[in-house]
């Protein structure tokens, strides 16, 4: 149903015989058992636009990141909130209006759309919102190979996909059988194509028929609406579009009157499960329009109005919907899936821009149904950095898979999740199921710098003068990010030999070796020192270098030598004028250098 005069439904009234002569002639041989499905509770009326349009700039998506919330994302999320699970996105149909209200087709927005419905892990109903494009042959294949198009794009996208080939079928002279044969080619197209997504097939009375008095599918020969098809899948919902509309009802317009249309629609549904073996979701239904036009051109309001325009009701048709929704929410053994309608930002009752008829204290606030189960989640984090979505509160589906991403700030890092006090390892994405509330913390600490020289040793265990040996140098990165820098060789304060250590992982060591001459040295105790420069940032410089003080023997050739190697440890000062080291009796005294 859509803002335009395609509203209007269609009052002819049939002579009785006519009527009992339709349904004597289809009762059906056969009563078909009716396969489980998905329970579908939700709203239509959001157009595929509107996943570009932002009306409200101060709240944050938490499916695209560093976007505001769409209008489409908002109105997600109040459904959600709602304990319902299922959204209705719908575009002009594009074989017939193509720039139609609802707006053009475009590829790019709904991927978009599908992903706010698989980041709120909702049914998203895909809606070509037309109604004669199966109406000739010509139109017929044009409406198909679109449906390819799009078949072809999405086919293997989120699982919770549900097309809907087509709004509310109209101007096929009542011919249930020729609209199955079109809905049985798109299911044959789509299963070779390798499709596996739950799709509809819309009664002809959803728009008005000749079936019923009414033009409305609320009597039992309504049952011959529905298309007959197959499925090797068995996805297939069969949808009834269900209103009150002041113009047809006006008669008999009460709370009787209303909950007898009611049970009628509900009559024919159920019927319509037996007879097709497929499962109900209804993707459109209200109160339905509140005035009356005459033939003139001229319209009465109906005497009981609440509210005007495309989200407005009278109390005799809120009281309808109100019955509808009770007996499809208490039907068993599974209640009938509804989509409700109209929600989107195009709503033109007052106080009901962007949610529609889901806005607070409008019609869809006042029917009642048993929610189905959500779960919130709270995201925070301490000082250092941020998270997607936004530090907030949010629900979600029962069983949705959520993605946290953490933000550090420069200079910080995640050192850990806090999920209900749990603590969790430090992922730069963290994935929740959402089977129960969860209070999400990412705790943020500043990044450690910190290089160490962790072992130096000579490779010959005796150092013979006038020769030359080895020092094996072990360097580690004790810091929170890999780094790169020196690591420089000293003998008695002079540089000897320097490397570049590059790129060196968190956690990880690296040996570097250096060549240590000793020709030329006089006899005596010489101090080898190793340094591993400072990195920025780095505060803890006590780990930086190591010492050796090795002695070299005043004769080489002795049989029995006194050279050694003894480690004092971390002997250096370190400064701004460079490295000293003083000898003070047999102790190594260290300090920095002002």
């Amino acid at each position: 149903m859509t803002p335009s005069p395609m509203m209007i439904r269609a009052s002819s009234f049939l002579a009785l015989f006519l009527l009992a002569l339709a349904v004597l002639a289809t009762i059906p041989d056969r009563v078909h058992s009716v396969s489980q499905s998905p329970i579908l509770l939700g709203w239509g009326g959001s157009r595929l636009v509107e996943n570009t349009l932002y009306s409200n700039t101060t709240v944050p998506s938490i499916v695209f990141p560093f976007e505001n919330a769409s209008d489409q994302e908002v109105l997600a999320r109040r459904i959600v909130e709602m304990g319902l699970n299922t959204i209705r996105i719908s575009f002009a149909p594009y074989c017939t209006d193509p720039n139609g209200f609802m707006s053009p087709y475009n590829s790019t927005r709904l991927e978009r759309a599908i992903r706010i419905g698989e980041t709120l892990g909702m049914w998203i109903i895909v809606d070509y919102h037309g109604y004669e494009d199966v109406s000739n042959s010509t139109v017929g294949g044009c409406w198909l190979s679109f449906w390819r198009t799009v078949l072809t794009d999405f086919s293997s996208s989120y699982g919770r996909i549900i097309w809907e080939p087509l709004n509310e079928p109209m101007n096929l002279n009542g011919n249930a059988t020729l609209l199955g044969h079109y809905y049985q080619g798109w299911i044959d197209q789509a299963r070779t194509m390798g499709d596996t997504h739950w799709m509809v097939v819309q009664n002809l009375c959803s728009f008005g028929c000749n079936l019923c008095p009414s033009g409305n599918g609320d009597c039992p020969a309504a049952i011959n609406g529905y298309p007959r098809v197959t499925d090797p899948l068995g996805r297939v919902f069969i949808s009834l579009h269900t209103y009150m509309s002041y113009n047809v009802y006006y008669n008999s317009w009460n709370n009787t009157a209303a909950e007898d249309v009611a049970r009628s629609y509900y009559h024919t549904i159920l019927n319509g499960t037996s007879l097709t073996g497929f499962p109900a979701l209804n993707t459109e239904g209200g109160p339905g329009p509140t005035q009356r036009t005459f033939s003139n051109g001229t319209a009465i309001n109906c005497p009981d109005l609440v509210a005007n325009g495309a989200s407005g009701y009278c109390e005799t048709n809120i009281h309808f919907i109100k019955t509808l929704t009770e007996l499809f929410d208490a039907h068993t053994p599974q209640r009938i899936n509804w989509v409700w309608w109209p929600a989107g930002d195009w709503s033109d009752t007052p106080g009901t821009a962007l949610f529609g008829a889901i806005a607070p204290n409008a019609w869809g606030t006042l029917i009642t149904w048993q929610p189905l189960p959500v779960h919130s989640l709270s995201i925070s984090s301490t000082g250092g950095g941020t998270s997607f979505p936004d530090a907030g509160n949010y629900t979600y589906t029962s069983g949705t898979i959520v993605n946290v991403s953490a933000i550090p700030e420069d200079g910080y890092k995640l050192s850990e999740w806090q999920d209900n006090a749990t603590s969790l390892p430090a992922t730069d994405n963290l994935e929740l199921s959402m089977s129960t509330d969860q209070n999400v913390v990412a705790i943020f600490s500043p990044i450690q710098h910190d290089v160490a020289v962790e072992n130096v040793s000579l490779a010959d265990r005796i150092v013979t003068p006038g020769r030359s040996t080895t020092m094996v140098v072990t360097v580690r990165n004790l810091g929170d990010v890999s780094e790169t820098f020196n690591v420089t060789f000293y003998c008695d304060n002079a540089s000897v030999a320097s490397q570049v250590v590059q790129n060196l992982g968190v956690r990880n060591s690296l040996t570097v070796s250096f060549v240590w001459d000793t020709t030329g040295l006089r006899p005596g105790t010489y101090l080898l020192d190793v340094v591993a420069s400072p990195v920025p940032g780095e505060t803890d410089l006590a780990n930086n270098n190591l010492t050796l003080a090795v002695n070299l023997p005043s004769h080489s050739g002795t049989n029995n030598p006194t050279a050694s190697t003894t480690s004092l440890g971390s002997a250096l000062y370190v400064g701004m004028a460079g490295f000293v080291a003083l000898t003070l009796g047999a102790t190594l005294v260290r300090r920095r250098l002002r």
